[in-house]
């Protein structure tokens, strides 16, 4: 893929959350699991990642969405992964989201890149203290929403913060468009029954991340499209 330039995407700025406390050998199990995750990202989105996930300042992570109004479903794809796959350390990860034009975007190197959501991105993770997730909307007309949609964000925040790492397993596996019964199937590190799955999502509030889900997707391509 050659070097990109687009006129509105989403950059997402994070760093791990108690990766500092990691020996050596999890420090490298996490750079190899940023690396698969990079991977499954490109798979899954394959219309909204299109470069790899890239290292950023010691600990931290940036990535590029191409379809900007995907920001918080990718979002909870990354926090899941994260803590599924690392729950005895209990990492997480915080996330910056920012909407709005970016400039240039090297092939091989995504945290090279500037623009003003790069820019909005890095000062909104700087600014997340209470929370782990906060968006900056850098779009024309879009400052009389961008209050709101930062106080929803961790409104959902506050919500995913306190899932277990069984239901971030589950919200990850159904983020992939599986049934409860397939859920159950693909269970690390066995198979569980779908009345399980059940629970876990329930208790993970499925039914009110998806309505969010959908209402940062539609509202984002509102604005974006000027409505």
């Amino acid at each position: 893929m050659k070097d990109q330039i687009l006129s509105c995407a989403a950059v997402l700025t994070g760093d791990i959350v108690r990766s500092s406390s990691l020996p050596t050998d999890r420090r490298l199990a996490l750079f190899q699991s940023l690396q698969d995750l990079s991977a499954l990202l490109k798979h899954q989105y394959p219309d909204a990642v299109r470069c790899d996930l890239a290292k950023f300042r010691g600990d931290g992570w940036q990535l590029v969405i191409d379809r900007p109004q995907k920001f918080f479903e990718i979002s909870l794809y990354i926090r899941t992964y994260i803590r599924m796959r690392f729950s005895e350390e209990e990492l997480d990860t915080r996330i910056a989201a920012a909407v709005g034009s970016v400039e240039f975007v090297p092939e091989d190197n995504v945290s090279a890149g500037f623009g003003q959501a790069f820019t909005e991105s890095g000062k909104k993770l700087d600014e997340l203290k209470q929370y782990r997730m906060g968006i900056s909307l850098a779009l024309e007309n879009a400052a009389r929403y961008a209050r709101l949609f930062d106080a929803l964000l961790k409104s959902y925040d506050t919500i995913i913060t306190a899932w277990t790492a069984l239901q971030s397993q589950a919200v990850h596996l159904a983020l992939q468009g599986l049934t409860q019964a397939e859920v159950g199937r693909r269970w690390q590190p066995q198979p569980i029954e779908q009345v399980t799955v059940n629970r876990h999502l329930s208790a993970a509030k499925w039914g009110l991340i998806k309505e969010g889900i959908e209402i940062f997707e539609s509202e984002t391509t509102r604005i974006i499209q000027g409505g």
